[in-house]
């Protein structure tokens, strides 16, 4: 069941109906049996693999409070392992082993790695890390342990942010299921713009986009320079698009119940550097490698050389952390590799723009700086795409070398690329808005005939110009069921 299924359209309005029906005392659990059946529509094997985290983490935290200092690092640790073994069971086990027949076949020994037989659970990235973040905030003495199962089971399985996140903090959502939530008109309607804007970027744009950038990146040596490029750029938006759009659906369907999750994205493509890039883009991932990952190895308070070190590690972790496969990790090295040039050359570049007359806050300076940053990331795009190493060393080669541009399709016709068009320039007005002013903001701001008109160009707008049919998946996001 995805946010974009017949099944979904079913479950939610029962879900958030019943709940509001409930007496208070009684909504959580009903949240959380939802939930586990919503987690259950993927697999029911992973249902187990989920309550696991979920009772571990619990007693961990639990634990973390009763026992002397001494003892609470042993908890911890031995709990983190569980967690991230869990982890490199499903996810990293079999990369994990074919790196290693490689490097023995390397040095002569003749070596065949098992392919095992293991499906990564839907979501398992997600739901570990928001339950390792919990029992280290315990341990640091940030949270209090959670006394009642039933409230920390749903902090972990709460069924909008529970396959592709966002990645919560227990400060944050934990008091949120203490709460009571009665109806409120406004996060309906809130909730349902939130949700429709983001079913808009995942049919009418991300799942358009991926026509033409999975021709292009299929057969990367029958197209030009220029149709790679714009492929490149064009996965970017697509990314951007399927994500920011889950997480949309995500934050609109927790706050029609009542629920405030953590915002995800912030108009990334209008950062003027890598390291703000990465202050808007999956924003709770982002916070959480950190806040526990950097900051614990340092951070920047042991001199610029280990700064610009802990920089890469976080990053190569995160590419790691996005796919078992090495183009994932020089993905990130890449990223994490930009930052480091980028502070390196921070002076220079000043110096560079004084000379030429630009001011650091000029219009001139902020869309060179948009545009230079936009680039360097859908350069590194193309290893996040590329199904191996090779294959992305192709693109970037016919990138250089090929010819400008080859006479063929690239998946899409002509009302087809308009229709891309289209969407484009609605995310583009939208995003440029939200530069000053939220979404939920400027809804609630205009009166009811312009709210209701909004509502029924999105809906419309998704019937008309949403990708359906054949040639198209319009359920599978990525980053939900792929990683």
């Amino acid at each position: 069941m995805t946010f974009l299924s017949p099944q979904f359209f079913c479950f939610f309005p029962v879900t958030a109906l019943v709940y509001f029906l409930l007496p208070r005392r009684v909504r959580n659990i009903w949240l959380l049996l939802a939930s586990w059946f919503f987690y259950l529509c993927a697999k029911p094997a992973y249902l187990a693999l989920l309550l696991l985290a979920v009772v571990s983490t619990w007693v961990c935290g639990l634990l973390l409070e009763k026992q002397k200092p001494s003892a609470r690092r042993g908890a911890l640790i031995s709990c983190l392992l569980l967690l991230f073994a869990l982890l490199f069971v499903f996810k990293y086990l079999n990369f994990t082993l074919a790196l290693a027949g490689r490097a023995l076949n390397a040095i002569g020994f003749d070596f065949a790695s098992p392919a095992l037989d293991l499906i990564l659970p839907v979501g398992i990235s997600f739901y570990l890390f928001q339950a390792a973040g919990y029992v280290v905030d315990v341990h640091r003495g940030k949270i209090a342990a959670e006394r009642s199962f039933v409230t920390y089971a749903l902090f972990v399985s709460f069924f909008p942010q529970l396959v592709s996140g966002p990645i919560n903090r227990a400060g944050d959502l934990l008091p949120q299921f203490r709460e009571e939530h009665p109806f409120d008109y406004d996060n309906l309607r809130v909730g349902l713009v939130r949700f429709l804007w983001g079913a808009f970027k995942k049919t009418v744009l991300a799942d358009r986009l991926a026509v033409l950038v999975g021709a292009v990146f299929a057969a990367p040596g029958d197209y030009g320079a220029l149709q790679l490029i714009g492929a490149a750029a064009a996965f970017s938006i697509q990314l951007y698009c399927d994500f920011s759009g889950y997480s949309d659906m995500a934050v609109g369907a927790a706050r029609v119940m009542g629920f405030r999750l953590m915002e995800n994205f912030r108009t990334p493509f209008f950062s003027r550097s890598i390291a703000e890039f990465w202050r808007r883009w999956h924003i709770s991932l982002s916070s959480w490698f950190r806040d526990y990952l950097y900051i614990p190895l340092g951070g920047s308070r042991r001199g610029t050389a280990r700064k610009w070190l802990n920089i890469l590690i976080v990053f190569a972790v995160s590419g790691l952390w996005h796919g078992a496969a090495l183009t994932f990790i020089v993905w990130g090295l890449l990223n994490g590799l930009y930052q480091v040039v980028g502070g390196v050359t921070a002076p220079l570049r000043g110096r560079v723009r004084h000379a030429l007359g630009l001011r650091d806050d000029g219009r001139v300076t902020s869309l060179l700086q948009i545009a230079v940053t936009f680039a360097l990331f859908s350069l590194s795009m193309v290893f996040f795409k590329a199904g191996s190493l090779a294959n992305a060393l192709e693109v970037l080669s016919g990138m250089v070398h090929g010819p400008l541009w080859a006479f063929r399709s690239m998946g899409l016709d002509r009302l087809e690329l308009l229709a891309a068009l289209f969407g484009l320039l609605v995310l583009l007005l939208v995003d440029l808005r939200s530069l000053k002013r939220s979404m939920e903001a400027d809804y609630l701001a205009v009166g009811r005939p312009v709210r209701w008109l909004i509502l029924l160009l999105l809906l419309f707008s998704i019937v008309i110009f949403g990708s359906y049919g054949a040639g198209y998946d319009a359920q599978a996001f990525i980053y939900g069921f792929s990683f």
